[in-house]
């Protein structure tokens, strides 16, 4: 579903397709459409070429009942961006939604930590505390799920597209998550640069949610001899 990654790797074949990350075979409840993507991704087996074949599905999903409206009946405003408050922006949102995370099975957290506590680990990383890369991952991770599980439970129905670009454009935690990546990438270690770099905020919403520095300016030429 990501054709750079997939060139990059050079699998010996592979069929991409244009439909929403999480839904390979397009939309849900479209047996015959799923049967066409199936059947296209297993023809490449019998192709003769190679050792890389990587092939195109270009329809579009159909649309399906899955896209109807969502009537989310939490809409956040939007948050300062200086630290304290943003923290409490993200305490604020964590009570309203936390009535609607109770419903249905609630996601077991990898990181053994409550939505409490992981912001407060976010708000440490972000002013400078140093967290382990991995606990860091999980502890995001498992606070977007949280998210997304509390949204799902709402009222109407949405694209799982939809409850995404809710939390990266519309959550005070997201833009926490931003302010913590902004942080990183300055760090001294280029491991964790390249993890704030590719593992924090998707690409999608990154320029929306990292303040970039301003450029340097180039250095001079090497005067003449």
């Amino acid at each position: 579903m990501v054709r750079e990654q997939t060139e990059a790797m050079r699998l010996p074949r592979f069929l991409w397709v244009p439909f929403e990350l999480g839904r390979p075979f397009g939309a849900p409840h479209e047996p015959e459409f799923q049967r066409r993507v199936l059947h296209d991704a297993l023809a490449l087996l019998e192709r003769p070429d190679g050792p890389v074949i990587l092939e195109d599905f270009l329809d579009d999903a159909p649309e399906s009942d899955d896209e109807a409206v969502w009537a989310c009946p939490i809409s956040f405003g939007p948050t300062a961006t200086d630290e304290p408050d943003l923290v409490q922006a993200a305490r604020a949102e964590l009570r309203q939604l936390a009535p609607w995370a109770e419903l249905g099975p609630t996601p077991v957290p990898n990181s053994g930590r409550s939505p409490d506590a992981i912001v407060d680990l976010l708000a440490a990383t972000a002013k400078g505390e140093h967290t382990p890369v991995q606990a860091t991952r999980l502890a995001a991770d498992d606070l977007r799920t949280w998210y997304l599980h509390a949204a799902a439970q709402q009222p109407g129905r949405a694209s799982s597209q939809e409850r995404n670009t809710w939390f990266w454009r519309e959550t005070a935690v997201a833009r926490l998550l931003g302010q913590m990546t902004a942080h990183l990438l300055n760090d001294p270690d280029p491991t964790i640069r390249m993890f704030a770099d590719r593992g924090l905020v998707p690409r999608d919403h990154f320029d929306f949610l990292v303040p970039r520095p301003p450029a340097k300016p180039e250095p001079d030429g090497a005067p003449d001899a």
